[in-house]
């Protein structure tokens, strides 16, 4: 009898200290979690995003898929892919921060081009030295960029034909379709199509009277041929509708008085 009590003893003892390693085996080591249960989203990706937008450049869109290297806060860097879709510059174009979509943290962050350490174009796998001038050139390429350098070639044509297309509101299919006809024969700076142009003018702000008339008015030192085709564009414009509503008659009084004094 005694020898079963010593028995049962020793496998008391032996089942407690078999406990207590196991215990022991998962405590978390100091400082954190393991590295088996960290996460993506208890780094911090993108830089904070406190800029001062005074010294920033506006915003412009982009499409761009790139392999980055972010330095963290503590000194490591987090590889990932972000696709970005808007950039602005410094005003001295030194410096950029992307809006981007993080595909590790599965959500939309800005980026510091200074604390990206290492960058890969994914689509044509060429490494970027200078983030800034290569994102404006690929701006520059794209159609979107081309669109950008067309409205600011031509803003003056643009503002006095938006505004009178939408003098009553509304710029309907057609008269979108007449002014991307007529600013695909002005611009010479790369391959528009009216479809594409048309599409993208849904998207202009409307001028206010004061744009108008400011642009009305340097219209008035181009070339009498040009000026003629404005006002009879202006006049198309108007003629989508069977009637006047708005300020259409108004406007096109004074593009007349203006360009064909």
């Amino acid at each position: 009898m005694l020898l079963g009590l010593l028995t049962a003893l020793l496998l008391v003892v032996v089942v407690a200290a078999l406990l207590l390693g196991a215990r022991r085996s998962r405590r978390r080591p100091r400082g954190g979690h393991p590295l088996a249960e960290q996460t993506p989203a208890e780094k911090s990706f993108a830089a904070p995003t406190s800029f001062d937008l005074g010294l920033w450049q506006p915003d412009r869109p982009i499409n761009l898929l790139l392999e980055v290297d972010h330095l963290q806060v503590d000194g490591t860097t987090l590889r990932g892919q972000i696709r970005v879709k808007r950039y602005r510059l410094s005003q001295e174009g030194d410096q950029a921060i992307l809006g981007a979509h993080c595909q590790l943290l599965k959500r939309f962050l800005d980026f510091n081009s200074q604390s990206l350490q290492r960058c890969l174009d994914l689509q044509s796998g060429e490494w970027i030295d200078d983030l800034p001038a290569f994102l404006e050139a690929s701006h520059e390429a794209s159609q979107q960029g081309k669109l950008d350098r067309l409205y600011q070639s031509h803003q003056d044509e643009l503002a006095v034909l938006l505004y009178v297309g939408r003098a009553d509101g509304v710029l309907q299919r057609r008269e979108k379709e007449l002014i991307a006809y007529y600013l695909t024969g002005r611009f010479t700076g790369g391959s528009l199509q009216v479809e594409e142009i048309a599409h993208d003018l849904a998207w202009k702000p409307v001028p206010n009277r004061d744009d108008f008339r400011l642009a009305t008015k340097r219209l008035a030192l181009l070339d009498a041929s040009l000026k003629d085709q404005i006002v009879q564009l202006c006049r198309q414009l108007i003629e989508v509708k069977d009637t006047l509503d708005g300020d259409e008659e108004g406007s096109m009084a004074e593009v007349i008085a203006l360009l064909q004094p």
